[in-house]
């Protein structure tokens, strides 16, 4: 089996360390001092949750509006011409600033004073600014080409023509075209020798197949357990000893996109299982069509001999 020098990712350590990868591919790494988070504002953007990404824009949008609405009331709304209005001088204070924040103005009220008129041309300025920096974020939140890929939840150890294999389970959750993809399969483990034993080994594991021409059902890939393998005569047991972790690389064309896509997956810790076998996740229905269920890929049973 071909041992690996260093990937990037250390081979020196002092004490365990369990995984250098999240279960969803990201750097399981505390950056001290760097750049990260808040304060890259613009890849926090991009990479949070819609749900969180649209609290923060409507959040920011009324913490302007109270803002302006204060500062209108501070300058008195007899700087404003009101047409008619029945509303509490704050909440007329904040929908004008809503109407100049957002450049649309109904007509019903408009700046009058001087002091007035300046802070509403500063407000529609930064309104402009701001609506053309959401604008860019949207537009490169939905046009930031994504793979969406669902691994099995576990790698099994499992028999394998005669022997044993190491086996991990993939299927695209999108309705589109992958085709020419490719699997790099790259094991970590602890040598566990002396005063070297936290220190790393690390394997490129040989799999049955590494590559396919299309991917439209699921993927099963196999690394057969023989001599040579780093995982011969291993246990789970031994694995979560010697903190052993499964780092997938995954690339591919993606028709949609017209581009190369990646993803990376990382199997430690818990997620190894033995004596079982994956369930299968297709197959014909009585027209002659294949159904593939998505959410079975997890699914296993019990190796009977």
């Amino acid at each position: 089996m071909e041992q690996l020098k260093d990937p990037g990712l250390g081979n020196k350590f002092s004490a365990p360390v369990k995984r250098f990868l999240n279960k969803d591919g990201t750097y399981n790494i505390n950056r001290l001092g760097g750049v990260r988070g808040i304060k890259d504002f613009y890849k926090y953007l991009l990479d949070i949750s819609w749900q969180r990404f649209l609290v923060i824009l409507f959040g920011t949008y009324t913490v302007f509006n109270l803002i302006f609405a204060l500062l209108y009331l501070a300058i008195g709304l007899d700087q404003l011409s009101i047409v008619h209005n029945d509303f509490h001088p704050f909440w007329t204070a904040f929908f004008f600033s809503a109407q100049t924040l957002t450049t649309l103005g109904y007509g019903n009220i408009s700046p009058l004073g001087f002091g007035a008129n300046l802070l509403a041309t500063s407000e529609a300025f930064i309104g402009l600014s701001t609506t053309a920096l959401a604008t860019g974020i949207l537009y490169g939140r939905f046009s930031k080409p994504l793979l969406k890929l669902a691994f099995s939840q576990n790698a099994i150890i499992t028999p394998f023509e005669g022997g044993k294999a190491l086996m991990f389970k993939m299927v695209n959750t999108r309705d589109n075209v992958l085709i020419k993809s490719k699997i790099n399969a790259i094991f970590i483990i602890d040598k566990g020798e002396g005063q070297d034993s936290f220190n790393k080994g690390y394997h490129n594991l040989k799999l049955e197949t590494d590559s396919i021409l299309f991917f439209p059902l699921t993927w099963t890939a196999v690394h057969k357990i023989t001599e040579d393998s780093p995982l011969y005569k291993l246990k789970v047991e031994d694995l979560m000893k010697r903190n052993a972790e499964l780092i997938v690389l995954f690339e591919t064309f993606d028709e949609t996109f017209g581009q190369e896509m990646i993803q990376k997956h990382s199997y430690a810790d818990n997620q190894w299982l033995e004596n079982v076998k994956f369930d299968m996740s297709f197959g014909p229905d009585k027209h002659g069509h294949l159904q593939l269920h998505v959410k079975n890929i997890d699914s296993v049973s019990p190796v009977t001999s």
